[in-house]
């Protein structure tokens, strides 16, 4: 019973822990970037150029973006990069000391949008004629040519996108994301156990000896999980920095990249939070320190949670774009019970009983009897939060055959509709014929089996979250 005491004080805490991380998701969300108009225009034949401008749908950081302009595959000469002043961050001028001369040109730019996704893009124009007599430079650049505004696009010219230099998509991009989620799940699902499995346990006299044993070794598999996601954390930041270029371990562009951008501080929130989950983790094992660390420890895995919907789709959002960050969030949170909880009992609580020999099966009866609610729970809201994600990213139904998102979205939902036809089949069959029969082997056997295709659901959400949405 002191066990008890001491886990209801634990989980209001953490409770209020999950409530005040959704208040503060809103104001870190940001959208894809991308560019709708240039001047000169994508494919125009024009006189009298002595500027370049990009213009893009969202503010950018002015550090992180550079247009360069080429001519016969050589880069021309010419001065910096300039933010046009009073419009937000979303227009950038590359002033000419010179009208250009007659020929063909490209011009290249590159930005980090709000959401950190590394974009480049490239539009050609050709200048014709003989270039005009030259002008006083004396007036500041930035001030030459009108700013493009809304209203003065030219009308013909298409929006353009720019295409994603992070590779996202790359296998050793999907490898780290698929590592992050099993870590990211692991933290959330041990804390669960901790707290929703393991008090069933410790109320009866005759499993104590096994929720004791079992709550030391999910002590070292939290550590695992965090060690892995410390892990992911730097190869993440190892890819990004190599996707913005050379210069990008600078002091300040690393600094901007980290501090002005959602996926800088999405990876920000990540370190903080693995650093409060590790620190949770030691102080609950010093004298007098267990529930003080693992309430710790819970605050951080519920902080992590938030990470995926920070700098993945959830955050490109523009309308609702609380509900949809909290939705994600209640998702990876959902799945961290259902499927992290599941991987705890099969890799810490049943061997715990086991270990022990005698009255065996009966622990693991009674942890299973405490998983059953929780697997439900997460389960309902995986279903749940994945409808209403995918309707914040599926436009019209035919998006679900006619691109690569949907089609792996149905993918991700035929699996996950298969873990949870083996939890039916667990909780309906295998369950109740425990106490008949020796069934801690059977409900390994499938277990396992449940958790093998969670572990796929997983990889197929780390190629889910590189693909543009419709």
């Amino acid at each position: 019973m002191k066990l008890l005491t001491i886990i209801l004080p634990g989980r209001r805490a953490l409770l209020l822990a999950a409530a005040v991380a959704c208040a503060l998701l809103p104001s870190v969300a940001a959208a894809h970037t991308k560019v709708d108009r240039t001047a000169p225009a994508d494919g125009d034949t024009v006189q009298d150029v002595r500027e370049v401008r990009v213009h893009f749908s969202r503010g950018v950081e002015s550090e992180l973006t550079s247009i360069t302009l080429f001519r016969d595959g050589a880069a021309i000469p010419v001065g910096r990069t300039q933010v046009v002043p009073e419009t937000e961050g979303r227009e950038y001028l590359l002033a000419l000391p010179d009208a250009l001369t007659p020929g063909a040109y490209e011009a290249r730019w590159k930005t980090v949008g709000g959401d950190g996704h590394v974009l480049e893009g490239t539009f050609r124009f050709v200048v014709d004629g003989p270039p005009p007599p030259p002008v006083d430079t004396a007036a500041p650049p930035v001030a030459a040519g009108p700013v493009l505004a809304a209203d003065s696009a030219p009308p013909a010219q298409h929006e353009m996108e720019g295409r994603e230099v992070s590779g996202a998509e790359s296998p050793q991009a999907v490898a780290v994301r698929w590592a992050w989620f099993a870590a990211l799940l692991g933290m959330i699902g041990v804390v669960t156990f901790r707290y929703g499995v393991l008090p069933r346990l410790d109320r009866e006299p005759a499993h104590r000896a096994v929720a004791a044993r079992a709550e030391s070794a999910a002590w070292f598999v939290a550590l695992g999980a965090a060690a892995l996601s410390v892990a992911t954390l730097m190869l993440r930041l190892l890819m990004q920095a190599a996707a913005l270029g050379a210069d990008a371990w600078s002091g300040q562009r690393l600094n901007l990249l980290l501090t002005q951008t959602g996926w800088g501080l999405a990876w920000v929130l990540q370190a903080i939070a693995t650093l409060a989950f590790v620190l949770g983790l030691f102080v609950a094992r010093a004298p007098y320190g267990k529930a003080a660390g693992w309430m710790g420890a819970g605050v951080g895995a519920i902080l992590l949670s938030a990470v995926p919907a920070l700098s993945g789709h959830a955050a490109s959002v523009t309308r609702l774009n609380a509900i949809a960050i909290a939705s994600d969030t209640l998702h990876v949170l959902g799945a961290g019970v259902w499927m992290g909880t599941l991987m705890a009992v099969l890799a810490v609580g049943i061997p715990a009983a086991l270990s022990l020999g005698a009255e065996a099966d009966g622990a693991v009866l009674s942890m299973v009897r405490g998983f059953s609610p929780l697997a439900l729970a997460g389960a309902a809201t995986v279903g749940l939060t994945g409808v209403v994600n995918a309707l914040f990213q599926i436009t019209a139904p035919a998006d679900l055959w006619a691109t690569s998102y949907g089609r792996t979205l149905l993918v991700k939902l035929l699996l996950l509709m298969g873990v949870a036809a083996l939890g039916w089949y667990n909780w309906k069959k295998v369950l109740p014929g425990m106490e008949a029969e020796p069934g801690v082997a059977r409900l390994r056997r499938s277990a396992r089996a449940e958790l093998g295709l969670a572990v796929l659901v997983l990889l197929v959400t780390a190629i889910l979250v590189a693909l543009p949405t419709p």
